[in-house]
């Protein structure tokens, strides 16, 4: 369904789709800090890879890193198991909400008070 005033996807469909991507990236950290404790080999390789490849697009990213050996396939596979366990366990969805609420309240009152003050100084001189 098309979203009227929004394009092809819902403000929501679109900040699915980049939440999708930063728990990829989530994945991606985790699973660096896994090998870098305990498989130096694979840790490199995954280094290198990163070096080329951008985790701004986090299928593309996995489709990718799964094409480029079989030593890189089975990270791959790893990132997705994390990926999924931390969206499903880990992840905060309350907080999220209260954080993004409570920000957007913050920053609407600043911008609120730097016109407030700007307009002030501008009507003083």
């Amino acid at each position: 369904m098309r979203a009227l005033g929004f394009g092809e996807a819902s403000p929501e469909a679109k900040a699915a789709k980049h939440l999708h991507d930063f728990f990829t990236y989530v994945a991606v950290r985790i699973v660096i800090a896994q090998l870098e404790s305990y498989n130096e080999e694979a840790y490199a390789d995954m280094m290198k890879f990163m070096e080329n490849h951008s985790v701004d697009d986090g299928d593309k990213f996995c489709a990718d890193l799964m094409r480029e050996s079989s030593n890189h396939k089975a990270l791959a596979l790893r990132i997705l198991e994390v990926r999924s366990a931390y969206c499903k366990t880990d992840f905060e969805w309350d907080n999220l909400q209260r954080l993004s609420q409570k920000m957007v309240e913050d920053r609407n009152t600043k911008v609120m008070r730097d016109y407030l003050s700007e307009t002030t100084m501008k009507s003083e001189n």
